[in-house]
């Protein structure tokens, strides 16, 4: 195998990806937050890490709600958790823009990697806003490997859709 085997530089305008980017990270947050009432990923009386990482920042995210039929939103949480996934879709386009081998298996090791062990399993614990992966229980551990499975594969079809490039 040669480099240029694996090495794809700039396939598409930085542009385009940063549209990509941006469209499917927000799509693929609808999705997670749609997997995330089906398979929890903590307790009721847990603080979901938005609200932890927003409060951490000197937020009061107990203010930043709205209602939509009937229901209280927290626009600050959602809007952090659409953040990320945004930047992260902006990343994962990019890099697999340059080498492809990124996207094996619609991503799903890369949103692993990213999302399961570098966010929920390190950064997050260490900020004191999750629990150690120890602590998380099988339950929401399940929730978060099947959740970020199905949210960084949301990406990849999005990305596969929108540059239309159907086999990868």
């Amino acid at each position: 195998m040669q480099a240029s085997d694996t090495f794809h530089p700039n396939k598409s305008a930085l542009g385009t990806l940063v549209s990509v980017g941006i469209v499917a990270g927000f799509i693929s947050a609808m999705v997670k937050s749609g997997i995330e009432t089906i398979l929890p990923p903590r307790p009721p009386t847990a603080v979901p890490p938005p609200i932890g990482l927003l409060d951490l920042m000197g937020f009061d995210a107990a203010t930043m709600d709205y209602v939509f039929n009937q229901t209280a939103v927290n626009w600050g949480g959602n809007g952090f958790h659409i953040l990320f996934s945004m930047v992260i879709a902006l990343v994962y386009v990019w890099l697999v823009e340059r080498c492809p081998k990124v996207g094996a298996f619609w991503g799903i090791p890369f949103g692993w990697l990213i999302a399961t062990v570098g966010a929920h399993c390190i950064v997050l614990p260490l900020l004191g806003v999750e629990p150690y992966p120890w602590d998380m229980g099988t339950a929401g551990f399940i929730s978060e490997v099947v959740g970020t499975a199905i949210w960084i594969w949301t990406i990849e079809c999005m990305r596969r859709v929108m540059l239309r490039r159907p086999g990868g």
